[in-house]
């Protein structure tokens, strides 16, 4: 009986310990992050392995019983469209009142990033290009053009490729990537030739036909689906032997069985340990680690940050991470610079069995 009374006296105090835990961390002060993603839609596969990414980055942080903050993460779906994120922007910012935001892919960006600036809020996106960058508040930790085109440029040189030809879908960004790898090759003596086409595009037999009899050893693809599905595609049915490589368009297929042999050049893929424990099987993988490492550096910042107020002011938490300049992430060693870009290294990837993986 004393056995038995000293087992449930035990019990009790472990169930009292852990709720003292629960209510002590309750009792925290919240720093709020808003993050929108296309969770529905054509770029649904990248947005919700995004927001699973960064799910499990704040729940990570949170299992911190030392942390002075407790972290909560608001979520809501943009579609990637323009108007659907200045909502949720003007959502998080006027009646969520959140701390932190966060924007996934340029379109995004470029919305976000003068909210940001004007109401002060420190912001995080996931694209390209400097207009984003345009106020200490705005951050952007996503691989660079030139990491890119680095990336694509050693791929050249490590498999002996003296003549490519470069394939470029008629975007925004494309021009954005194309310029400076033409310099790059002409630096190397890398001949190359150049052919394009526009989004909406379905017949691809022509160009096909023209890349097959030209005397490159190897193809570099810069488009997104479904035009890039339909042109590889087109590249399997009139069997084309060369090497063949994508930009980071290639993950956002729902179709990696057509891929089959093909590279992808660009983002750091997530290691398989965290795709299983993400829940990222079947769903693209090549982009969530940049949402986890983020998740882990705004805590952080919040968490290191120096105030006298309840929780860091974005003035104090955005001088606190142009403090350091070298941080570490599953992606590898990130380097901050003084625009508020963080630079990481590109990394190749193949198609095998129909699974993205690493290039051995």
């Amino acid at each position: 009986m004393k056995k038995f009374t000293f087992v449930l006296c035990m019990v009790l105090a472990l169930g009292a310990c852990k709720e003292e835990k629960k209510i002590q961390a309750q009792a925290k002060p919240i720093v709020k992050i808003g993050a929108s993603f296309p969770l529905t839609g054509n770029m649904a596969s990248i947005g919700n392995a995004a927001y699973k990414a960064l799910v499990a980055s704040i729940n990570d942080v949170n299992k911190n019983e030392n942390n002075k903050y407790r972290y909560e993460l608001i979520t809501e779906d943009d579609q990637m469209d323009a108007k659907y994120v200045n909502n949720v922007a003007n959502k998080f910012i006027f009646q969520d009142k959140v701390d932190v935001l966060i924007s996934y892919f340029s379109i995004a960006g470029r919305v976000v990033a003068p909210l940001a600036a004007q109401n002060r809020i420190i912001n995080f996106n996931f694209g390209f290009g400097d207009e984003v960058l345009q106020s200490k508040y705005n951050f952007q930790n996503f691989l660079t053009v030139e990491a890119e085109n680095e990336a694509v440029l050693d791929f050249l040189k490590k498999n002996d490729v003296q003549n490519v030809d470069l394939v470029y879908q008629n975007i925004g960004a494309a021009d954005q990537f194309l310029t400076p790898l033409t310099e790059k090759l002409r630096e190397a003596e890398i001949l190359y030739k150049i052919y394009r086409f526009n989004k909406g595009e379905r017949d691809f037999k022509i160009l096909v036909s023209q890349i097959k009899e030209s005397p490159s050893k190897a193809v570099f693809i810069y488009a997104f689906e479904p035009e890039a599905d339909i042109l590889t595609q087109e590249f399997r049915t009139q069997n084309v032997q060369k090497l063949v490589a994508y930009n980071d368009g290639l993950p956002m297929t729902k179709n990696y069985e057509i891929y089959e042999g093909y590279y992808n050049i660009g983002s750091i893929m997530t290691p398989e340990k965290y795709q299983k424990e993400w829940g990222l099987e079947g769903q693209n993988a090549a982009y969530a680690v940049y949402l986890y490492d983020t998740g882990q550096i705004i805590a952080e910042a919040y968490e290191n940050t120096p105030t006298q107020n309840k929780i860091p002011t974005s003035d104090e938490v955005s001088a606190y991470l142009h403090s350091k300049e070298n941080y570490l992430g599953l992606a590898g060693n990130l380097r901050l610079d003084e625009k508020g870009q963080f630079h990481s290294k590109g990394q190749t990837t193949i198609v095998k069995n129909g699974v993205l993986t690493l290039e051995e």
